[in-house]
């Protein structure tokens, strides 16, 4: 009888330690934030929970849960494309489970106009209307690239802030820039152009996996690396590409050699950031990390 009394205590112990009732859990967001710009979310919780999803502009993205201070904490990057969002008031939520419940937590985000400049250019004519022939190709490689961009994975494979691509950064094209090829207006530049020789080693900003590599009509030579979570980085107008789809990177590696393949006016980089399908500036976060991103939200408790 003692022995069963023991056995009881001992299961509802069990049952108080494992039970999250007591647990605080909060997320936290930008209430507002420039189109265009990557920004940082994330949930925080006293004790353990599974299955962290924030779903933003109609994309779900996937967490991982990590120790963090002296809970747990599922971190994420975000942001606007400069070429397909207006500027207004979006909805952001969080989801997650903890204790077989399932928790949400939503809110709003106010996303700014932001001023970039315009950007005339002179390329290839077949680069601006392409011969009939080539329309199939192009068709094609747009559905692959769409494949890429929608790729999620987990565990998160990216650390702040990245490795730079080159060794020296010097734009000569930035982000969001409104550009006229030719006299004929195009969809506003999504990623920075860097300058660099033909021939420069590039390097890997995350570890990642290698989801799609190739020469592609528009963009030559390409690489486009998932680090996890929906963060994806892209290399375009490469000379020489040193991976293929399915390899395995570290962080810093050399992927690629620059070039002047596709549509360019002359040999550099062109440096993308993809977070859950939107095109971002990709370079401010060089200069930053996830935790100095996170002091520019507001955390809003869940339980």
């Amino acid at each position: 009888m003692r022995r069963a009394k023991i056995y009881t205590f001992i299961i509802f112990l069990a049952v108080i330690i494992s039970t999250p009732s007591h647990a605080s859990s909060w997320v936290n967001f930008p209430s507002s934030w420039d189109i265009g710009q990557a920004f940082a979310v994330s949930i925080t919780s006293t004790a353990d929970y599974s299955s962290p999803v924030v779903t933003w502009l109609n994309r779900s993205i996937a967490m991982d849960v990590e120790q963090g201070g002296t809970g747990k904490i599922s971190y994420g990057l975000l942001g606007s494309d400069v070429r397909s969002i207006k500027p207004g008031t979006y909805k952001i939520l969080f989801e997650f489970v903890q204790g077989g419940r399932h928790y949400k937590a939503s809110g709003n985000i106010l996303l700014r106009a932001r001023q970039y400049p315009k950007e005339n250019l002179t390329v290839s004519p077949k680069m601006v209307n392409p011969p009939k022939k080539e329309l199939n190709r192009i068709r094609s490689e747009s559905k692959l690239i769409g494949t890429a961009l929608r790729t999620m994975t987990s565990p998160r494979k990216w650390t702040t802030p990245p490795q730079p691509p080159l060794s020296s950064i010097t734009l000569t094209s930035s982000y969001g820039k409104s550009r006229v090829y030719n006299g004929q207006p195009r969809a506003g530049h999504n990623g920075a152009d860097i300058r660099a020789v033909t021939g420069t080693n590039i390097r890997a900003p995350f570890a990642g996996t290698i989801v799609l590599a190739g020469f592609h009509y528009y963009a030559g030579g390409s690489v486009y690396i998932d680090s996890g979570n929906g963060v994806i980085t892209a290399f375009f107008h490469l000379s020489n590409i040193l991976v293929k789809k399915g390899d395995k990177v570290e962080k810093g590696q050399v992927v690629a050699k620059s070039g002047a393949t596709g549509r360019v006016t002359g040999p550099h980089l062109h440096y993308s950031l993809i977070l859950g399908g939107q095109f971002v500036d990709p370079i401010p976060l060089l200069s930053t990390s996830i935790t100095q991103m996170l002091k520019k939200g507001t955390k809003q408790q869940v339980n």
